[in-house]
């Protein structure tokens, strides 16, 4: 069976009974169903689910439980209309734009600070297993959009694209602000060392694409992390991590 029909069938169950109050009590441990649950649907993998448990330290209830909690998100995102589309038949870009839609609504935020940020940790974790499976063919979408936008001046275009890769001036200017090391490790060698966006390129301005405000200089390692939302930074610059 296509892993992708899989997982989409699984979150259809998901959707039919998700809500955030019954997932709190699930979480609580205090969720009781009314009636013994008779499956009437054969059992079948979760290719996230599987992912995670591949490639991920997580034990096996925090890995279900960032699985409902995806499928709750996207159920109650899409009912509100906030997102065109259940998040698991998006490709990746428009995967990026949603998450930054999530991440701002204010129910949401609410909700994922009462629960010790468990729903924006399963989302990245989510981005990150779109990110690791799809086919790097979106990149060359990007790319081409921008290289043949000829209502974007020629140098502007080429920063753009060197943005997308780490290179070029944006490269430059965050070694300048950072003084060519990571701003974690103090790292200072030039070949292994990341030009960051913060604010994914996908969802950025072109200036934001550019801008040295959202980026960071780490090793190769950290962006890694970074990029997966196994660790976020404060306002300060101090870093976190996630589970």
């Amino acid at each position: 069976m296509d892993p992708v029909d899989v997982w989409k069938r699984e979150l259809s169950l998901v959707r039919a009974c998700g809500d955030w109050d019954r997932l709190q009590q699930y979480l609580d441990g205090t969720y009781e169903s009314s009636a013994p649950t008779i499956s009437t649907v054969p059992t079948v993998k979760n290719p996230f689910v599987e992912w995670l448990s591949q490639t991920s330290p997580l034990a096996k209830v925090s890995i279900r439980k960032y699985a409902g909690a995806v499928g709750t998100v996207s159920s109650k995102m899409y009912e509100r209309g906030l997102i065109q589309k259940p998040l698991e038949n998006m490709p990746l870009s428009e995967l990026d734009r949603a998450l930054s839609v999530i991440m701002s609504d204010m129910e949401f935020i609410t909700r994922n600070t009462r629960n010790n940020h468990m729903y924006s940790n399963a989302l990245k974790h989510y981005r990150y297993y779109v990110h690791a499976v799809c086919e790097h063919g979106e990149n060359v979408e990007y790319l081409d959009s921008i290289k043949n936008n000829s209502a974007i001046p020629e140098t502007q275009r080429t920063a753009i694209i060197q943005s997308r890769v780490g290179q070029g001036v944006f490269r430059k200017l965050l070694m300048e602000k950072y003084s060519g090391s990571c701003i974690i490790t103090g790292l200072d060698h030039p070949k292994l060392l990341v030009a960051s966006h913060i604010k994914p390129w996908a969802v950025s301005t072109n200036a934001e694409r550019l801008s040295v405000d959202n980026g960071l200089l780490l090793s190769a390692t950290y962006d890694r992390l970074f990029d997966c939302g196994l660790i976020t930074f404060k306002k300060t610059g101090k870093y976190i991590s996630h589970p």
